[in-house]
Order: C-alpha cells, then sequence, then structure tokens
C-alpha cells in the first residue's frame, strides 16, 4: 500500500538527514542530534539525549530497570544527573551493594553513540559522574565502558518501535536511526513495561495498515458502478483482516499483559525472588568476612540465587511459549495481508490509481490523525493496566528500599 499512497515517511528522512550532520571535531552536540547512552547495572535502561544535552526519555530495557525508573524524573536532566540518579536508586534498592563486595559484583557498564568528538567527551563525563557517585556512597564498584549498537541492530530496534518499513530504514544513516527510535520512546514514555510497549507497537502498526487501507475502500466506493463489484471483494478481504488483528491484539493482551496471564504471575514471583536476593546480598555484604554467621548467611545467598535462576527460567520459558502461540495468527495475519496485496495488484486499474493519486493529500492527513490518536485510544484501553503496573513496580521498589534499610 505504501507504493500507492503518497506518505510522509521519505520527506520525515529527508528532514532527518539535514538536522543529524554532526561535525567530528566538536565536543558540542549538533543541532538535531540525538545520543543513545545505556547504562547498565543489571537494572538496564536507557536513555535519548537531545541537541541540548538533555535527557528526553528513559527506557527500560528489563524488568529491573522498570523498576529503578518508576515514579523517577529524569526527562529534562543532563546525562551526568541522570547518571548520578541512577546510581543512587540502584544503591537505594539494593542492586548496587555497600559493604563487603568485591568491585566486580558492582559494575556499572556504560554506552554512548557515535564516533564524535562529543560522544567521546560525554561517555568521559559520564564515566567519572558514577565513578564519583560510587565514592560518595561508599560503594566498591567499577565502571565498564559497553559497546554501543551497530548498524544492524539500531535498524532492528528502529523496526520494532516506529512504522518505517525495513527498505526506509535501511536508507537511514545512524544518526538518523537515533532520531527515529528518540521519536518512538518519547510516544512510549508511560508504558513502563517492554510487554506493555511490544503490545502497543504491534497494535499501532497493524490498525494503522488497517485504517491506510479503510481509506482505499473508500476511494473504491466512491467510484460506484462496476467498481461496486471489486469494492466489495476488497471489503470482505478487509473485514478478515480486520478480524486476524483483533484476535491477534487480545491473544496478546492475555498471555502476556493480563494480570490473569501465567506469564504474569511467573514475573510476580520473579520479582519476590529477586527482593530476597538483594536483601540476603546485602545482608551477606554487612557482615565480617569469616565472622560466625558469614558461612550460613552465605549458603543461604546461594539458595536465593538459585531461587532466583529457576524463576527467571520459568518467566523466560512462558514467555517463548506465548509468542509460539501467537505465530498461527500471525500466520492468518500475514495470510489476509496477501490476499489484500493481490488484490490490490490484480482488480486496480487505471481509473482506481487515479483516484487514488487525486485523494492521496486527503487519505494522508486522514492516516496521520489516526497516528497521532493511537496512542491516547490505546492509553484509554488499557487505562487501568497501565495504573496497576506503576502501581505494582512502586510497591516492589519501595520493599527493596525497605530491605536495604533494614539491613544498614
Amino acid at each position: 500500500m505504501k507504493k500507492r499512497i503518497v506518505c510522509l515517511s521519505m520527506a520525515i528522512i529527508m528532514l532527518l538527514s539535514s538536522l543529524v550532520l554532526v561535525s567530528c571535531g566538536n565536543s558540542e552536540p549538533e543541532e538535531g542530534t540525538v545520543t543513545r547512552m545505556t547504562v547498565d547495572i543489571n537494572p538496564s535502561v536507557e536513555f535519548m539525549v537531545d541537541d541540548e544535552n538533555k535527557v528526553v526519555s528513559v527506557t527500560a530495557l528489563n524488568d529491573d530497570g522498570s523498576i529503578l525508573i518508576v515514579g523517577e524524573s529524569f526527562i529534562g536532566k543532563t546525562p551526568e544527573e541522570a547518571v548520578e540518579l541512577m546510581v543512587s536508586i540502584a544503591a537505594e534498592t539494593g542492586y548496587l551493594v555497600e559493604g563487603n563486595v568485591e568491585a566486580n559484583e558492582n559494575t556499572v557498564k556504560i554506552s554512548v553513540s557515535g564516533d564524535t568528538k562529543y560522544a567521546e567527551k560525554l561517555l568521559k563525563d559520564v564515566e567519572k559522574t558514577a565513578s564519583d557517585t560510587l565514592k560518595e556512597l561508599d560503594i566498591n564498584g567499577q565502571i565498564e565502558k559497553a559497546e554501543a549498537l551497530n548498524s544492524e541492530a539500531l535498524r532492528t530496534l528502529a523496526l520494532s518501535t516506529s512504522l518505517y518499513t525495513e527498505e526506509e530504514l535501511s536508507a537511514m544513516t545512524d544518526d538518523q536511526l537515533y532520531a527515529v527510535i528518540a521519536q518512538g520512546r518519547v510516544e512510549t514514555a508511560l508504558l513502563l513495561t517492554e510487554e506493555m510497549r511490544n503490545a502497543y507497537y504491534s497494535a499501532k502498526e497493524y490498525e494503522i495498515s488497517f485504517a491506510e487501507r479503510e481509506e482505499v475502500a473508500k476511494v473504491i466506493e466512491s467510484l460506484g458502478g462496476l467498481y461496486t463489484i471489486t469494492h466489495s471483494a476488497y471489503k470482505i478481504s478487509l473485514d478478515l483482516y480486520s478480524s486476524a488483528i483483533t484476535k491477534l491484539d487480545e491473544l496478546r493482551y492475555d498471555l502476556l499483559v493480563s494480570p490473569e496471564s501465567e506469564y504474569q504471575k511467573s514475573l510476580v514471583k520473579l520479582r519476590e525472588a529477586k527482593v530476597d536476593l538483594l536483601k540476603q546480598k546485602t545482608y551477606v555484604a554487612s557482615l565480617e568476612v569469616n565472622g560466625e554467621e558469614y558461612v550460613s548467611a552465605t549458603a543461604t545467598l546461594q539458595l536465593s540465587e538459585e531461587n532466583y535462576d529457576k524463576a527467571l527460567a520459568a518467566y523466560e520459558e512462558l514467555g517463548r511459549q506465548a509468542n509460539a502461540a501467537m505465530e498461527a495468527l500471525i500466520a492468518q495475519l500475514r495470510q489476509a495481508e496477501a490476499q489484500l496485496i493481490e488484490l490490490e495488484d490484480t482488480l486496480f486499474d487505471e481509473n482506481i490509481e487515479a483516484k487514488l493519486a487525486e485523494k492521496a493529500t486527503e487519505m494522508e492527513a486522514n492516516l496521520n490523525a489516526a497516528k497521532d490518536a493511537f496512542f491516547a485510544e490505546f492509553e484509554a484501553a488499557h487505562a487501568e493496566d497501565i495504573t496497576a503496573i506503576e502501581k505494582s513496580l512502586l510497591e516492589k521498589k519501595q520493599e527493596l528500599k525497605a530491605s536495604v534499610k533494614g539491613n544498614g
């Protein structure tokens, strides 16, 4: 369909091209650039930084990251301030441990995208900030440089967080890809977990594709006469496509998002195991090495680690099972989409093509309105889930803080 409708994607790519021309000799970000920074303490968190050296989005890259960022204000901070806050919260919640631990047990890994002078300076600055913060907190730790995503990995990430096609993304530079990713991250800022973001991106992709084809159906219907038959055949296939989209969205919710799903129940157990593990780790670190309680506490810590590993394995296995269960519906959806494409290739004559070209601007405006309205619709449909997720994460965060204080 994108070959038939004049869309804004290429225009946006051209705009991005004009914005992200970076001077390698400049230690300040050039106008329009976006930089991706990740901080991994396991919690793992991604920060997108704008051309004013301010954080514009913060995204948890794992469940521990969701616990760490919930209820915090990272947006608008400098990267250095964001790193300082993250390290401090990680210490408060037991992910970084004070006491008798080796430095490699408190490792902070940081990556900064790009090979510009600005990126080089930023990495040094945030590494120093992280190191200074560890010292201020009296935590024996170490800072490591992590590799930024390569071009292929960036395109994969951008494909999963935007409506751009593989072809469009393959024509973009790394800097343009960072801008696309940042746009998607800002859009989904309220969705704290990967499951909710995946549900959103999937629903948006298919719903906008359906809306695009609905616009086409309206154009065919407006031609009347003999084109009524063409419209009828196209509408039947479009209804099958819509039905497949709805079924997939419902199954994804039931298997991965619903609090009643086995997957979410296993996540609750995983978080409980993590609280127990961090609590025990903090307690062991507070003891005198080889003291009377140290040996038994270390043995208990090992059991906590084993329990956590089992809970993690169960959680990941349920995720694999859920994705496998969705494959059949995804295949049905692809089949329905293929039928629509076949109809477009075989039934659309010069009159339909001409009418589509004539209505292109109007159709594009309607599609853009649908894109702009989609998040509000998704948020309204999942308001209770979004609120429940935030509440659950905050409760777990407070529980972690309380356990750290209790061992302090």
